[in-house]
């Protein structure tokens, strides 16, 4: 189970310079494991910025985030240990591809996290099963055999969600 939550968080790029530009103001949620969410709004509206925040890549002008209640900018927070339960699939997964099998690329972050080979075997084997890809996630990406799964149509976003979820499934 976990917790994540903004309180009034601001996030302003080019502060005190003629290109300033506040892209999250005031944003506060709270999320806990099992809920949805989803993050509306037209292009340049601050979507991206405010979930960069959720795992650290982005440090809020002002406000907080946390998770479960630990400030995630705090001195000391450790955000490595933090990208291994908040994931992130990008805008553009098909950027995030870069092994030549599914199976390679789903153990692309527990391998560079330095799990063990018998760990990073276990952990893509569990985000393939929870994604109901159990058979055929040894493929090449042909993707010829994903057609039979009906998920031809959005194979870069599932193959980008199971290397999260590999990182974040203990």
């Amino acid at each position: 189970m976990i917790t994540i939550s903004t309180e009034n968080l601001i996030h302003t790029y080019s502060p005190g310079s003629p290109f300033e530009k506040t892209a999250v103001d005031g944003v506060s949620f709270t999320l806990t494991s099992g809920e949805v969410m989803g993050v509306i709004g037209h292009t340049g509206s601050g979507k991206s910025t405010l979930i960069r925040h959720l795992n650290g890549l982005l440090k809020p002008t002002s406000g907080t985030v946390k998770v479960d209640g630990e400030d995630i900018f705090a001195k000391g927070y450790k955000r490595g240990k933090l990208r291994s339960r908040v994931g992130l699939v990008f805008q553009y997964p098909e950027y995030q591809l870069f092994d030549e099998t599914v199976e390679k690329d789903i153990a692309f972050g527990p391998r560079n996290m330095g799990c063990d080979e018998e760990e990073i075997k276990r952990r893509v084997a569990k985000a393939a099963e929870f994604t109901g890809l159990t058979e055929k996630y040894e493929v090449d990406y042909g993707f010829k055999d994903f057609i039979k799964y009906g998920l031809i149509i959005s194979v870069p976003t599932l193959l980008s969600a199971l290397g999260v979820l590999a990182l974040i499934l203990h």
